[in-house]
């Protein structure tokens, strides 16, 4: 288990941490037990939910007005209100285009994220062909733009902008905490590797069994509850 630390400042993840992988996205629910405990977490600590998706999609799965980053970094907002792009106007022009240049394949799934997208190829009616011909779609892409290869999914985003950059920027502004990162996408990795780079104190916590740079591992949401269960006694004394 993660050390429970004073004061700390969450960065949570979504998908594969506050709610089990499933085959629809869109039916992403959260462990039961997290609203409450994010109630809790929220009226006692700074909270970020830092995730893949655009920050409008939460609001189907979080009720609550938390801070977020979104789409790897290139959003910042509050679930269910303001949320601002912070890519620029060309690198969103780019992800138009090589949107509509995706090759056609039979059960790909595209998921549209504003200013980036994902193609999903877990159902292709041949998995490995889709995924080579992804990759040669992908080696096209201009120089502004990258491709992150996940769990049989590629995501095309702007580059530049990752979960890495988002945390030390907001780390900055809480000097006194203690940064608590978990995650358990390749692209919490960036994460990982820049709040090691900090010269104080971080919990990076790797969601699952995949390789990682992260210091602590859990097993999975059930395990994400317990953990975050050892700061609600506290957070509801505070």
């Amino acid at each position: 288990m993660p050390p429970t630390v004073e004061a700390p400042l969450f960065f949570l993840d979504y998908d594969g941490t506050l709610a089990p992988i499933v085959e629809d996205p869109d039916q992403a629910m959260p462990h039961p037990a997290i609203p409450p405990i994010l109630e809790v977490l929220d009226n006692a600590y700074p909270v970020w939910i830092v995730t893949g998706r655009d920050i409008a999609q939460l609001s189907s799965f979080i009720d609550r007005p938390l801070r977020a980053i979104g789409l790897h970094g290139a959003q910042s907002g509050v679930i269910g209100r303001e949320v601002e792009y912070l890519v620029s106007d060309e690198a969103a022009d780019a992800i138009a285009s090589l949107r509509a240049s995706l090759p056609s394949l039979d059960g790909i799934r595209v998921e549209d994220k504003s200013q980036a997208f994902a193609v999903h190829y877990r159902h292709a009616s041949d998995e490995e062909e889709a995924r080579e011909r992804l990759r040669a779609w992908t080696d096209t892409i201009p120089e502004m733009l990258e491709a992150i290869w996940g769990k049989k999914v590629v995501e095309l985003r702007p580059k530049g902008w990752t979960k890495g950059t988002a945390v030390l920027r907001i780390s900055e502004e809480y000097p006194d905490r203690t940064s608590v990162y978990i995650g358990d996408d390749v692209t919490d990795e960036d994460a990982f590797d820049a709040l090691h780079e900090l010269d104080r104190e971080a919990v990076t916590v790797k969601v699952g069994d995949e390789p990682t740079g992260a210091a602590y591992r859990l097993a999975g949401p059930d395990e994400v509850v317990a953990y975050l269960r050892t700061y609600v006694d506290v957070g509801e004394e505070n």
